[in-house]
């Protein structure tokens, strides 16, 4: 008995039929054996036999290196596959809101009904041309990772984002503050804090909560996220276990990074500020939280920095990261970048570098280490 045709190899397709189905339009037809062993038939037209054939070719070529699954095609959209990926995608709160915000505004309304089999990357780099610098690296960056899935499950064959740029943005100089900056912020936050004349007392544990930024160099909302359990007041150490969700409006158990869980030791300012929140009246009655709201829960990142606007009233345009690239700078000048680094919970060095450390005006003065010694005559 003969062995009969040899099974088509997974990818492959066979013989091309190409007829003039109208006058000036060809289709060419095949059926490829696409990757699950099933069989499909692929059509493409042209406006002439080769400009069909070619057609084909690119067509059958894309998808015979690709996976259909039950969730998604190499022909659905690219709506369809964001909507899979964002459920996915681990990452805070806080950027999972600013990805949504992005699909919804931006990508979704220029590229949404695009199938994930025309995604290349010329069209994917005239749209990001159309943005803004801070827009494009945000959809830069759904756009590869939402693709990345497509290739993982093998629906694409490759991630044309990644051959996609981004325009060459002009580095901003890290702002380190000074003795005499630090103290006139705090000094307009003391007097604005309970200066009202009804109501409660208002801006309750901002001066503290500041204090603590000031003397830790910890993300804002680590120092919010502290727990009294978190905080040895006599040792003067406080330890990063978390930080807070602002969409769920909670504590997130988990810090930004996983090197940014640490315990690092603070200022006596910075001891003196949680012994004042210690000793407060209303602390045993609210639980855990070192700074909690009036209900006893934990206080957001944006309510606090709203806040912390009014008490400026405009007068400068600090903000608590820049007392983190403050520390960042004077630690790094006095016990190097690595140091910086882990103080700050970074997860290299070059985080740190890049976006942490101010540049001296006068750099220190090195000349020992250049200074050639007489040579001996020979």
């Amino acid at each position: 008995m003969g062995k009969g045709r040899p099974v088509t190899p997974l990818g492959t397709w066979g013989e091309i039929n190409v007829s003039e189905i109208s006058p000036g339009t060809w289709q060419a037809e095949a059926r490829i054996r696409m990757e699950s062993g099933k069989r499909k038939r692929v059509r493409a037209r042209g406006a002439s036999k080769s400009a069909a054939t070619r057609a084909i070719k690119a067509k059958l070529s894309n998808m015979g290196t690709t996976i259909d699954s039950d969730l998604l095609t190499s022909t659905s959209t690219l709506t369809a596959l964001l909507d899979q990926w964002i459920d996915r995608h681990d990452v805070s709160g806080r950027t999972k809101t600013i990805y949504k915000q992005c699909i919804r505004l931006h990508i979704k309304p220029a590229l949404g009904d695009v199938c994930l089999n025309e995604i290349t990357t010329p069209r994917l780099q005239l749209f990001l041309d159309g943005l803004s610098d801070a827009t494009a690296h945000t959809a830069r960056a759904v756009l590869g990772s939402a693709v990345s899935l497509a290739v993982r499950w093998g629906i694409m064959s490759h991630n044309p984002v990644r051959d996609t740029a981004l325009r060459k943005k002009q580095r901003q100089e890290v702002r380190a503050l000074t003795d005499a900056e630090i103290s006139a912020y705090r000094t307009r936050l003391v007097k604005w804090c309970g200066g009202n004349q009804m109501g409660p007392a208002r801006g309750e544990g901002l001066v503290e909560i500041i204090d603590v930024c000031i003397g830790s160099g910890c993300r804002i909302g680590e120092v919010l996220a502290l727990r009294w359990e978190d905080v040895d007041i006599d040792g003067g150490f406080v330890t990063v276990t978390g930080t807070i969700d602002d969409d769920a409006g909670d504590r997130k158990e988990l810090p930004k990074t996983e090197g940014s869980r640490r315990t690092v030791k603070v200022t006596p300012d910075a001891v003196a500020a949680l012994r004042r929140q210690w000793d407060k009246p209303y602390r045993p009655f609210l639980g855990m939280p070192v700074f909690p709201t009036r209900s006893g829960g934990y206080r957001t990142v944006s309510n606090t920095e709203t806040r912390l606007r009014k008490a400026r009233d405009n007068q400068d345009d600090i903000t608590p990261h820049d007392f983190r690239k403050t520390v960042a700078t004077r630690i790094e000048q006095q016990f190097g970048m690595l140091a910086a680094s882990r103080h700050l919970g970074h997860s290299s060095t070059s985080v740190t570098e890049q976006a942490y450390l101010a540049r001296p005006e006068v750099l220190p003065d090195y000349t020992a280490a250049l200074v050639v010694k007489p040579l001996r005559a020979v």
